[in-house]
């Protein structure tokens, strides 16, 4: 880079969760068949009035005090007067002049493990844009207006990134909130998050910033960091070769991985906002703003270091349960239920005397954090699924730990079922009544197949006699095997030992 510095700040806009468009009472959602979900006023049809979606409204307050910025308690609609085909008014409503939100700031951590402060400028409530399909083949472009009306935030942030690692963690912080606050599902492949980088370069040590590019609606992480790559090298040999940076926005096309020219990029006064005439002014009363407070979730952090303080998590154990709000929840509503002894299956009371209440709660919260953080992770990544996306339900997980805890199922047999209750709403007592799964106590039965494995399997057993104790592995396996997983694993270990010694002791007389 020439000793350049990279300086960037983003415009973030998020989708919000609502069940209807912000200005009118059509539906908002997603993949629905084209042009289904429109109205006069998200059309733009003569005489069609706007009315503010107050569900719109709590979301961004919501998202405000997430931000640590300063509520607007008086702010109001501009119009930003621009057209393109899937703008079906000619303009935007939006909040110029005064946004609902200025100031704030994000921590994140950088590439040395430090904590950085992002400062955020201020963040808007405006309406989207319809969407725009290009046909080459045919040579027509298609309008869908479903997403026209479908509210937005707008965060604006400073020009405080330094490098793509920095972006991408404050765009994972954002998503976070989204989430946490169930306003957004934060998919950036879905278009429901989306990030334009403003990035420029200028000598290092220097103050004044250089002329920046936009590079609109990166998204996805793996696009972001490639269009910073490109776009910081490309205004580099700009600069080296003498040349001027343009200010223009650009898009980034992830087949050539290079950044090409949209249009210059506009100035202010192009957009000529006025006040929005159709819609009054949004007053915010302090009660109002009380009650927002109070719906406040409790993000990753504190129910992290609340994790590792009540239940005794691991800090890799925590990151991983409250990195998405499903997660945590199946997570603490199973663990809730198991311990109020809500959760079917066998009792485990009689085999816990000697346990305190808290001994126990720590017990039982590692062996479900351990069940999610690895099997749960596995599923998911095996099934290339979003957190949530499963049929898991936490009186189902409840029951499962309760009978693998109670001795009723082997711990195979437990995790068998779980990798079916990823897809299946299965309840674990009558899956495993059904299937002949509960472990036998049948002692008879239990030495009937231990001798009958100690004759057919005359190597390992003339392996284990001879020293070689690992066969000792392969004998219980067929043990259970023989058993179809019924036996108690401990028992059949227990009475297969004492055979073999016997067997042993027996050579040697």
């Amino acid at each position: 880079m020439n000793n350049y510095e990279i300086v960037m700040g983003l415009e973030v806009h998020i989708e919000l969760a609502t069940r209807r468009k912000i200005f009118c009472r059509c539906k908002n959602t997603f993949a629905e068949a084209a042009n289904t979900n429109v109205c006069p006023v998200c059309l733009g049809l003569p005489g069609a009035l706007p009315v503010l979606n107050p569900e719109a409204l709590s979301c961004a307050v919501r998202m405000g005090l997430a931000l640590q910025g300063e509520i607007n308690r008086n702010s109001r609609f501009d119009r930003k007067n621009y057209f393109y085909p899937d703008n079906a008014t000619a303009y935007q409503i939006t909040q110029f002049y005064e946004p609902i939100l200025k100031g704030g700031q994000v921590e994140v951590q950088t590439e040395n493990g430090e904590t950085k402060v992002i400062r955020i400028h201020e963040m808007h409530m405006e309406d989207d844009a319809g969407k725009l399909t290009h046909d080459p083949e045919m040579q027509v472009s298609l309008v869908d207006f479903n997403r026209k009306g479908v509210p937005l935030l707008e965060i604006v942030t400073e020009p405080d990134f330094r490098n793509a690692d920095e972006v991408i963690a404050f765009l994972e912080k954002i998503r976070m909130f989204a989430l946490y606050l169930g306003i957004s599902d934060g998919k950036l492949h879905e278009g429901s998050m989306r990030a334009d980088v403003n990035l420029s370069l200028r000598k290092e040590g220097e103050e004044t910033l250089g002329v920046r590019t936009e590079m609109k609606n990166l998204n996805s992480f793996a696009s972001i960091r490639h269009a910073i790559a490109y776009e910081a090298e490309r205004q580099a040999q700009v600069l080296n070769a003498g040349g001027r940076i343009r200010f223009e926005t650009r898009r980034f096309d992830e087949t050539s991985g290079t950044t090409k020219v949209m249009r210059t990029k506009e100035e202010v006064m192009d957009y000529r906002y006025f006040p929005e005439p159709d819609l009054l002014p949004v007053h915010l009363p302090e009660e109002y703003i009380r009650k927002m407070e109070e719906q406040m979730p409790e993000f990753p952090q504190a129910k992290g270091a609340r994790y590792r303080r009540e239940f005794g998590l691991t800090e890799e154990e925590a990151q991983i349960l409250t990195r998405h709000p499903a997660t945590a929840s199946l997570f603490e509503e199973t663990l809730q239920l198991w311990q109020a002894g809500k959760a079917g299956g066998p009792n485990t009371s009689d085999g816990n005397e000697g346990c305190s209440e808290g001994t126990e709660m720590k017990r039982r919260a590692k062996a479900v954090a351990a069940r999610m953080c690895g099997d749960l992770m596995y599923l998911c990544r095996e099934k290339k699924a979003d957190p949530g996306q499963w049929k898991i339900t936490p009186e189902a997980l409840a029951e499962l730990m309760q009978m693998q805890e109670a001795g009723a199922i082997t711990a195979k047999t437990a995790r068998d079922i779980f990798a079916r209750m990823f897809d299946k709403n299965i309840e674990p007592m009558v899956y495993v009544n059904e299937n002949h799964l509960l472990i036998t106590k049948d002692e008879g039965a239990l030495e009937a197949a231990v001798d009958a494995v100690l004759k057919t399997q005359e190597k390992s057993v003339s392996d284990y006699l001879s020293g070689k104790e690992k066969a000792a592995g392969h004998l219980l396996g067929c043990v259970m095997k023989e058993t179809n997983g019924q036996a108690d694993p401990a028992q059949a270990r227990q009475l297969l030992l004492k055979k073999l010694a016997e067997r042993k002791a027996g050579e040697t007389t």
